[in-house]
């Protein structure tokens, strides 16, 4: 039986792995096919979209998207960087969690580092491997985006993981107490 580390270490590569080919599966879509517009279209008329929304706007690379003027525009938008900041969250922590695992529970510092420099580094090669999808542009401020999401990724990692070593330590010592 191997041991638990080892069982860990295999789990979290194997959720890196398809973590990296899910994202670059998406980013090989086109971008209609990805598009969130007709989907929206069907479920909510575009004046009553825009009359839910706040009277702003968001300027990104040079275009601005006006929320009343182009609601499905703005949601898709919102949509899309949110996806960015969900997927290299994800692709982090899980990076972290690997990262640790190789190289013990005690180490911090590093597993963060290491963790995001893998995260930028596959979002710029996702970055670039848009620039031969349809309709699709390789963009390096959304290596930011990736980046931000990324770091949100692994403080909510290093949170979750401090409050169960807490959970496990105090049950440990009720454990302990009672002989």
């Amino acid at each position: 039986m191997l041991k638990k580390d080892k069982k860990n270490t295999i789990l979290w590569f194997f959720v890196v792995i398809c973590w990296i080919f899910f994202i670059f599966t998406l980013s090989s879509e086109s971008y209609n096919q990805q598009s969130i517009k007709p989907t929206l279209n069907k479920w909510v008329a575009k004046e009553q979209l825009a009359e839910s929304l706040p009277n702003t706007s968001i300027t990104y690379r040079g275009v601005t998207v006006v929320a009343k003027e182009d609601p499905y525009g703005f949601v898709e938008f919102l949509f899309r960087k949110g996806a960015h900041v969900f997927m290299y969250a994800v692709l982090a922590a899980a990076l972290y969690m690997l990262i640790r695992a190789l190289m013990g529970r005690r180490q911090m510092v590093l597993p963060v580092i290491m963790s995001l420099i893998l995260t930028a580094g596959t979002a710029a090669l996702d970055e670039r491997n848009q620039l031969s999808s349809v309709g699709r542009t390789g963009n390096p401020t959304d290596v930011i985006v990736d980046s931000t999401g990324a770091c949100i990724g692994i403080i909510v990692c290093i949170t979750i993981s401090y409050f169960l070593d807490r959970r496990r330590r105090r049950s440990e010592y009720r454990f302990v107490r009672k002989f």
